[in-house]
């Protein structure tokens, strides 16, 4: 698994995400809404391809929304999601289908209270595509 994106928690995903693309140089890849809660999500990525996935939300809790672990295709995504159980972690989300990320997913929590999130994405995804 190679590491593919952090997660971070936005009031004002608007003046986030400017920041983001007129400052830091990241480009747009796409707008979302976020599964559990319904808000908006903004996928970014810088000129090499590291990624940042800002979550809006109403109140930041000053903690990383999550960290998410590429995997590499849906097979792997399910071995690895059991293994993670296997090893402790409590499921929050079994693997289902990220329509607009073009990709499957799924969330465990770890032992440190961490909300991890495994995802492959399909050859197509707007999330591989580089600025």
């Amino acid at each position: 698994m190679n590491l593919d994106h952090v997660a971070l928690e936005e009031t004002d995903i608007e003046a986030a995400v400017a920041l983001h693309v007129d400052v830091l140089g990241f480009a747009l890849l796409r707008w979302g809404r976020h599964v559990a809660t319904g808000r908006r999500i903004a996928m970014l990525a810088d000129p090499d391809g590291g990624k940042v996935e800002l979550i809006e939300v109403e109140v930041v809790t000053g903690e990383l929304a999550h960290i998410a672990y590429r995997t590499g295709g849906p097979a792997d995504l399910d071995a690895a999601h059991v293994a993670l159980l296997h090893a402790g972690c409590t499921e929050l989300n079994p693997p289902f289908r990220l329509e607009p990320a073009k990709a499957r997913t799924s969330f465990v929590r770890d032992a440190a209270g961490r909300r991890v999130q495994l995802i492959a994405y399909d050859p197509d995804s707007p999330d591989l595509r580089k600025p």
